[in-house]
């Protein structure tokens, strides 16, 4: 387990402390969540240390961890993720949470001697359909959409895992 001092050192490493400087640490129950302030005193974004891994979160402005830190205790502990939905109770809020989710799939085709990969959201009928065979998975970058996972796990419309996307394999 890391303390906070060495916390704060590997949070330095992550931020540009020319033009900003990290605030008084906060610790969680996973973690160490440093402030990132301006010299001006301007709150920019924050970095959370991960207390086992050493791993660095940067927190966005805007994203709901800068609102509610302790998200990260919960699990949201990267940018992109793989959400594995373990059990549906309600599927049509199911479908309308993960739907908004937009994860993006890639439709392959072939037309005038050459090969295309495009990418496009994907559809309500789709997301339904994947839902019809537990377990599922959806992956994206989910950081800006954590509200409305934490809102469907609380009202219990479904039940997820998170875990790191790490790419194709």
């Amino acid at each position: 387990m890391i303390d906070e001092a060495d916390a704060r050192q590997v949070a330095q490493g992550a931020v540009d402390t020319g033009n900003a400087v990290l605030g008084p640490g906060r610790e969680l129950n996973d973690g160490w969540f440093f402030p990132c302030v301006t010299k001006r005193g301007e709150l920019l974004d924050g970095v959370v240390v991960n207390k086992t891994t050493r791993r660095v979160l940067r927190v966005t402005t805007y994203s709901p961890l800068s609102r509610d830190i302790t998200l990260y205790d919960r699990g949201y502990h990267y940018h992109q993720y793989d959400l594995v939905v373990l059990a549906v109770d309600n599927v049509d809020e199911a479908v309308r949470v993960l739907h908004a989710l937009h994860e993006v799939t890639t439709d392959t085709y072939y037309r005038n001697n050459r090969v295309y990969r495009v990418g496009r959201g994907l559809t309500e009928d789709e997301v339904r359909s994947r839902l019809s065979q537990l377990p599922c998975v959806f992956s994206g970058h989910f950081e800006m959409r954590i509200d409305e996972l934490e809102q469907a796990r609380e009202a219990g419309w479904f039940t997820f895992k998170l875990f790191e996307y790490r790419g194709k394999t």
